[in-house]
């Protein structure tokens, strides 16, 4: 007689049974506000357990051997922000058949501050086209349902506040947009195989591990903003973490991001947009390559050069076979359409 599975696939009925069967061909889990366990089918559909004791689900299990240390030694990272549970309901809201912009903005609506977030990401990813987006439906619309699951948890975490008297929380989005843009429009030069919008979501949350960080400790994140106005100190980011004895960025963004649900290219990115590329000779760039270059370019459009890694930096001019001209172009060229849409 066959046995009730635990849960069966909201898309694709696939059958849960054992622990072992959740454990397989299953991504993106995570905890929402109300303490139940979301998870992604091997469909990418968004599945939901009731709050429960389950001995067999372990946070760290998609991290790497340097963010599972870090996890384990860090036990205010258990206590960042859990995602809201109705944020994790439109996610699964988007795979219904028939679902429209219209019904996705009606229960958008019911979070302001979410609301206009989102409409901030959308008119922010559609600045080089010179028009305005005015309506919820116009942005969901204009995102896709697809990058509207992923985007509305970009636009989540942009509404969490850090409580940092030196480090901005709007200059740190306002940098992400950038790292966001460039992404995209290197993503379009480079590697056209990429999803535009998905190089745009990993280019915008390279550095989460900084808001992490201010999260987490305050006082860090402002010691290293300090550092970085400091004329007699400037440097990095990466440096300051050195200095001041703290874990990188790009380790507590990879705990968060895996924390908060966010898909693996993004947490890939975020994790390994420091590290010099692994090959010089593959034909096809990959999003972490893509997003590298646009977090160094970032700091050419916002006329801090002391904060680009010069290693780092011509490894991955050599790696896309660019010059420093041809970039430059590209940075002018971005400048210049900022300009007309602002």
């Amino acid at each position: 007689m066959k046995t009730k599975p635990l849960k069966s696939c909201n898309t694709c009925g696939r059958e849960f049974h054992t622990p072992d069967d959740f454990l397989k061909n299953t991504s993106r889990w995570r905890i929402c506000e109300r303490q139940n366990l979301w998870f992604n089918c091997i469909c990418q559909s968004t599945n939901m357990i009731i709050k429960g004791k389950y001995d067999w689900y372990d946070p760290q299990s998609g991290l790497s051997d340097q963010a599972k240390s870090v996890f384990n030694v860090l036990p205010n990272l258990k206590e960042l922000p859990h995602v809201p549970t109705y944020v994790m309901e439109l996610q699964a809201l988007t795979e219904k058949e028939g679902t429209t912009s219209k019904q996705l903005a009606s229960v958008v609506k019911k979070a302001p501050l979410l609301a206009s977030k989102l409409l901030i990401i959308a008119n922010q990813m559609r600045q080089n086209t010179g028009s305005r987006i005015d309506s919820l439906e116009h942005a969901i619309s204009y995102i896709g349902l697809t990058s509207f699951k992923d985007m509305i948890l970009l636009a989540v975490v942009h509404t969490w506040e850090v409580p940092c008297k030196i480090f901005s929380r709007d200059r740190f989005w306002d940098s992400a947009f950038t790292t966001g843009d460039l992404s995209e429009i290197l993503a379009k030069k480079f590697a056209p195989h990429l999803i535009q919008d998905a190089a745009y979501l990993a280019g915008t949350l390279a550095n989460i591990g900084k808001i992490t960080q201010a999260m987490m400790d305050p006082g860090l994140a402002d010691r290293i903003a300090s550092d970085l106005e400091n004329v007699k100190i400037l440097g990095t980011w990466t440096e300051g973490e050195g200095r001041h004895h703290g874990y990188s960025h790009t380790i507590l963004g990879e705990i968060a991001a895996s924390f908060w649900g966010f898909p693996i290219y993004a947490i890939e990115a975020i994790a390994n947009h420091h590290s010099i590329p692994q090959s010089m000779f593959d034909e096809k760039f990959t999003m972490t390559e893509i997003v590298a270059l646009a977090n160094q370019l970032t700091h050419w459009v916002e006329l801090n050069p002391h904060r680009i890694d010069e290693t780092l930096m011509s490894a991955l001019l050599e790696r896309f076979k660019a010059t420093q001209p041809e970039m430059e172009q590209l940075v002018a060229d971005y400048l210049s359409q900022s300009k007309k849409s602002a």
